[in-house]
């Protein structure tokens, strides 16, 4: 649209020939519309241009073009009609017949009784089925979710046990690591302090076989003091007949003394010389239980060293609990 003329259409008071001369125009170019419809499609392109009337754009329409578009509906048109023509049904010829079909009314009355009476049943029948197709439904959601649940479970288990094992490798390689701080710390005390037990593993077989033979010296020991004891029971027992005897003579001669009257010895006992116990067994006698005490004196003062330790550093201190409890103090602290 013009500008200039579309403010010339909005203000016609302003030139009023000017507005005479485009309505003229525009009636000359609405008579020659068919004029224009005439010509070739060479120069149709060029009359169409646009028109300007009482506010409205006029474009003519390319006449060829909207010729062929006619063309073309017609001729569908044609052809659909034939096809309809030509696929029209046909009429459809029956035979007579009665109503209902070959079943009498009493049979159709029958047979519709007999399927109101059997609706119940097959009603229930289908609830029953579709409550079990329902039910087998849920139950296999239901397992599915218990199997998923199930391997969760024993996914949670296996990192479990595997975090467990990880736990226990780490204390376990904590606890190496402690323990041979540990070692290390003693063996450079033991090393800087007891310089008199450094022979302790070279003497090991030398010490055991003191061991041995100081239990075989004991147990022969134990055998002689068994039987030393077995002979004071026996010589007690006939010493206690002789005493009653003797007071029997007494009561019975009150005034009657004796020449050979011998008086009896502090101890009571009679001194056999079979009898007498050796020097070294009294000394062995002596000996032990200044050992077994000074062991449980050592045992009492470290209970964290083994008993066998003990002992160990008491033999070779030759049973001296001073001498033990001062190398005892020297490596341990």
């Amino acid at each position: 649209m013009d500008p200039y003329n579309s403010r010339n259409q909005l203000n016609p008071s302003m030139n009023p020939d000017q507005t005479a001369a485009d309505v003229s125009g525009n009636n000359q170019t609405s008579g020659n519309v068919d004029k224009t419809t005439a010509d070739s499609s060479d120069t149709q392109p060029a009359t169409r241009q646009p028109q300007y009337a009482g506010g409205f754009t006029i474009i003519p329409p390319n006449e060829a073009r909207r010729s062929q578009i006619k063309t073309m509906a017609q001729k569908e048109e044609e052809e659909l009609w034939r096809w309809k023509e030509a696929n029209r049904p046909s009429a459809v010829h029956l035979n007579p017949e009665r109503l209902g079909g070959h079943v009498s009314e009493s049979e159709a009355r029958q047979k519709q009784l007999a399927n109101l009476r059997s609706s119940k049943l097959q009603k229930k029948l289908k609830k029953e089925e579709l409550d079990r197709r329902k039910r087998q439904e849920e139950e296999e959601k239901l397992q599915k979710m218990k199997d998923k649940q199930r391997e969760k479970a024993e996914r949670l288990e296996q990192r479990r046990q595997q975090e467990e094992q990880r736990r226990k490798d780490h204390l376990r390689t904590d606890h190496l690591r402690s323990r041979e701080a540990f070692l290390q710390r003693f063996e450079r005390r033991d090393v800087a302090a007891s310089s008199s037990a450094a022979h302790t593993s070279s003497r090991g077989e030398d010490v055991e076989s003191k061991q041995r033979a100081k239990e075989s010296k004991r147990s022969e020991r134990e055998v002689q003091l068994e039987h030393q004891r077995v002979n004071s029971d026996f010589l007690d027992k006939l010493e206690g007949r002789a005493r009653g005897s003797e007071t029997k003579k007494e009561a019975e001669h009150p005034f009657v003394a004796t020449e050979n009257f011998k008086p009896e010895t502090t101890t009571g006992h009679v001194q056999l010389p079979h009898l007498t116990p050796e020097p070294s067994w009294t000394e062995g006698a002596d000996s032990e239980p200044d050992y077994d005490w000074a062991l449980i004196k050592l045992t009492n003062r470290f209970p964290d060293c083994s008993k066998d330790f003990l002992e160990d550093i008491l033999q070779q201190c030759n049973g001296d609990y001073e001498e033990a409890l001062t190398l005892l103090i020297c490596s341990l602290s």
